[in-house]
């Protein structure tokens, strides 16, 4: 996994980030445009950017009215990869053009009653690799590292310098044609600017979701945990199972879900399966950070928590955060036939 370092304002981190992507995020960009070239029938990406400019504006506004900060980041991230704003913003940004995330969450406090967070990454054979974890000390806001795509704004996972720990999963939502974020936008915010699960609560109920949604998991150095389901159609909290908080891609919370688009398949039949099978793990893994690693390795073939091709997923990384030690683990191997990279913020 490549790791980048940046520093200063978001529209410099963004031109630090792009820069250091290119390789990675150049492909991806381009295929994407090609792909919206192929949607909208033309003949070449230029056309294709221009037949949207107006769809592409109002996304971009919806968003600016939430995050401008983040705005100024993917104008950024456009400069460091030398590609025009629009075309950046159309990838970005087009719902048709969106790939949500389809991942695996589980959390559980320890003997000692500290949280500990867990993570896979899971995404098309295609995207392997595009992960990157990002080393940020923003000119404002906590200093933090995040997962993420390369070239992009977006978080899927982190912790910052207080201990927060953040780690998410797609989920269904409306599509809304007004001021807000689109899946996973919504929590490129949350670690510079939120120093504990309260405030990161905060923040997700002060905004609206505008395209598909996110279950967020939330531990801090306080011991406080969390896990909350957000979309256009609302936001729920979600109690503990057994001491166990977990999610793989379907909305869990009944009257959420019956306000919400269903899942598609096979993500919703494959997100079953794995989250029975990891409450059955559960029942006989220690609540430990070993636990976790366990876990996250497992293979059966009725719900494999680490994926190699099942319904066309692969999990590109593994990681297990510890908010009270300020600390996480990643793996981009299965975690039992590949040593962690260990992180101290």
């Amino acid at each position: 996994m490549l790791e980048i370092s940046t520093a200063g304002t978001p529209f410099e981190r963004g031109r630090q980030q792009g820069a250091a992507c290119c390789e990675r995020a150049l492909p991806w960009l381009r295929r994407s445009l090609a792909r919206l070239a192929q949607l909208r029938g033309s003949s070449t990406t230029e056309d294709a950017v221009k037949g949207q400019l107006s769809e592409i504006r109002r996304w971009r506004d919806h968003a600016a009215q939430v995050d401008a900060d983040g705005m100024e980041e993917c104008r950024g991230l456009a400069a460091g990869l030398g590609v025009d704003e629009e075309a950046y913003f159309a990838v970005q940004f087009l719902p048709l053009l969106t790939s949500p995330r389809r991942c695996s969450t589980v959390a559980f406090r320890d003997m000692t009653g500290r949280p500990v967070l867990g993570k896979t990454d899971d995404i098309a054979h295609h995207e392997i690799g595009m992960n990157v974890l990002e080393m940020a000390r923003p000119d404002r806001g906590y200093r933090h590292a995040s997962f993420h795509f390369a070239g992009s704004a977006l978080t899927v996972a982190g912790m910052n310098e207080c201990g927060l720990a953040i780690a998410m999963t797609g989920i269904p939502g409306p599509t809304l044609d007004q001021p807000g974020l689109p899946e996973p936008f919504a929590l490129r915010a949350v670690l510079p600017r939120c120093g504990n699960v309260r405030e990161a609560l905060d923040w997700l109920g002060k905004f609206t979701i505008n395209y598909y949604g996110v279950s967020l998991m939330l531990g801090d150095a306080d011991g406080a945990l969390a896990l909350v389901e957000k979309n256009g159609a609302g936001m729920a909290r979600l109690p503990e199972q057994d001491g166990v908080l977990m999610h793989t891609n379907h909305i869990l919370d009944p009257d959420l879900a019956a306000r919400s688009p269903a899942q598609s398949e096979p993500v919703l039949t494959n997100g079953r399966r794995r989250l029975s099978n990891a409450h059955g793990q559960l029942r006989t893994l220690p609540r430990t950070e070993e636990g976790m690693r366990r876990l996250y390795s497992n293979r059966n073939a009725d719900g494999a928590i680490w994926q190699a091709g099942e319904d066309g997923l692969h999990t590109d990384f593994a990681l297990v955060l510890v908010p009270s030690e300020k600390r996480f683990t990643v793996w981009t191997d299965c975690p039992d036939q590949a040593a962690g990279r260990i992180v101290d913020l």
